[in-house]
């Protein structure tokens, strides 16, 4: 039958339509293909998707998947030494009791041993002791050139009695009797024009109206001689409260690093050099560590 119909539809007639073809279409009326009248549809242009970003994978160390953090041994007491003063806050107790262990520089016979929070090393309020001397009050940079109280040997070499020592307010002295005294320093410099420095918080600091305080305690050949640095900020911030002293042992030659209350402490340079900067002895880590209160460091010629 539809063969019929097409063959009809091709002459334009329905004459020859077969006999079973429906009543209902009509004989006289040609056959046209319905037009279905849609309205076009805007189809939205097609969207780039982004390949896949290709995250790396991140290889944690299995020390750190335990359920139980382990504790860090940075070398810090964590008790508050016996006579800080009742405003130096106590440490937090983390119920860890590191044992004493000397450090070894590795710098031969000339350099020196570090022992972190040796019992022999103590803080001493220089700024309190009768006899004391204050300098730098209130002061940005430049120095204060004053005598060395005893004779002492530093990194291997003699400094007698008298000789000159350069006090910095940005929180290091040396024994060079001139000497400039930048803000921020590197141990070792060989460059910076600065040597045979002892660095106990080396940066840009000011000082407060407490400024530097020198004191000497002690018998000769026994004595101690403290440079404290009391209430002293950081150039950059109003906030910090720093407290810490180099204590200078006339029986020993050892150099004492003593960090009393270090409010919002930052990184600094903390080390010793030697005559002509090639040399250093770190207490802590390097680079520019950050120095906590409550904290003290011991230097031993080798």
């Amino acid at each position: 039958m539809l063969l019929g119909l097409a063959s009809a539809c091709a002459q334009g007639t329905l004459d020859d339509v077969p006999s079973d073809v429906p009543l209902d279409v009509a004989a006289d009326a040609p056959v046209e293909a319905a037009v279905l009248d849609a309205p076009s549809i805007d189809v939205p242009p097609s969207i780039d998707v982004p390949p896949s970003i290709d995250v790396p994978s991140i290889d944690v160390p299995t020390e750190l998947t335990d359920d139980v953090p382990r504790a860090m041994d940075s070398g810090v007491d964590v008790r508050a030494p016996e006579d800080a003063g009742s405003d130096v806050p106590a440490a937090v107790d983390v119920g860890v009791d590191a044992p004493v262990v000397p450090t070894d520089t590795g710098w031969g016979p000339t350099g020196y041993r570090v022992v972190r929070n040796d019992p022999s090393g103590r803080w001493v309020d220089a700024c309190a002791q009768p006899g004391h001397q204050t300098v730098l009050t209130d002061v940005d940079d430049g120095s204060f050139r004053t005598a060395l109280p005893f004779r002492f040997r530093y990194w291997g070499q003699p400094v007698a009695e008298g000789s000159a020592v350069l006090v910095s307010p940005n929180g290091y002295l040396t024994f060079q009797p001139s000497a400039p005294t930048p803000a921020n320093g590197i141990i070792p410099n060989r460059l910076d024009g600065v040597d045979a420095v002892i660095a106990a918080q080396w940066r840009d600091l000011r000082t407060r109206s407490a400024g530097v305080c020198l004191a000497v305690l002690g018998n000769p050949g026994a004595r101690q001689w403290i440079i404290q640095w009391s209430d002293a900020r950081y150039f950059t911030s109003i906030f910090g409260h720093l407290n810490f002293e180099v204590v200078l042992n006339e029986s020993s030659d050892a150099i004492d690093l003593n960090y009393g209350s270090m409010t919002l402490s930052e990184p600094a340079t903390v080390a010793l050099e030697n005559w002509d900067g090639s040399r250093s002895s770190v207490p802590f880590t390097i680079p520019q560590p950050i120095v906590f209160s409550n904290t003290r460091a011991r230097f031993l010629p080798q």
